[in-house]
């Protein structure tokens, strides 16, 4: 039975021995989450862009994935739609971090009564945007109304807390990963993608490849 198991998954094209699922491979994966990487990382300069770059990037891999001919021109057109759809939670999102880590700072400083427990909440508070913002950039779909996915994403955290908390995960990686070497920004965002498209697949999602449900 194992040695019959054995010869079908030598003999399976999708699952190549080194590989995924599709025919490709991990070296092609790794190139395309550093295409990603420098991709959002360049675009995100102006910050007010960086959930609709990543929402872009998420898009491209999960294309990418289910083995659908992809390239970086179709990635870069799907920029319009994602800035048009997302642009209000593009700022709003940077704007409330920094809020957030402006409390948690104030409430380090000891001037403020109960300030411990303050700065707890705030924390929190800020992991709950990033988890909103990842997700929305999990499950954009070209023309939906931004506070709809908002809501939608919201809904989903609360619901699968475990792929949550993997997200907070996977940004404070990034965040160590770049603190212990800096030239790796290059690759944090497209590692970053990876991750969101894990989760949302984990929730039985699948971005970048529904094209329907817009509006």
């Amino acid at each position: 039975m194992r040695a019959n198991r054995a010869d079908e998954t030598e003999n399976d094209g999708s699952a190549p021995r080194g590989g995924l699922a599709n025919g490709t491979t991990r070296f092609a994966l790794f190139g395309e989450v550093l295409l990603v990487g420098v991709i959002v990382l360049v675009l995100s300069l102006p910050v007010v862009t960086v959930v609709p770059v990543l929402a872009v990037g998420v898009r491209h891999l999960g294309r990418f994935l289910v083995g659908e001919n992809d390239s970086l021109r179709r990635m870069l057109r799907d920029l319009l739609p994602a800035m048009r759809d997302l642009w209000p939670l593009g700022l709003l999102t940077p704007a409330a971090l920094v809020l957030l880590a402006y409390n948690v700072w104030f409430a380090r400083t000891g001037l403020q009564p109960g300030g411990q427990a303050f700065g707890v909440v705030n924390a929190v508070v800020a992991a709950g945007v990033v988890v909103v913002a990842l997700r929305v950039a999990g499950a954009w779909i070209p023309g939906q109304h931004w506070w709809r996915s908002v809501r939608a994403a919201a809904r989903c955290a609360r619901l699968d807390l475990g792929g949550s908390a993997l997200l907070v995960a996977a940004v404070v990686m990034c965040g160590v990963l770049v603190w212990m070497l800096t030239p790796l920004m290059l690759i944090v965002g497209g590692l970053l993608a990876l991750a969101v498209l894990a989760v949302e697949h984990r929730s039985g999602q699948r971005p970048g490849v529904e094209e329907g449900r817009a509006g």
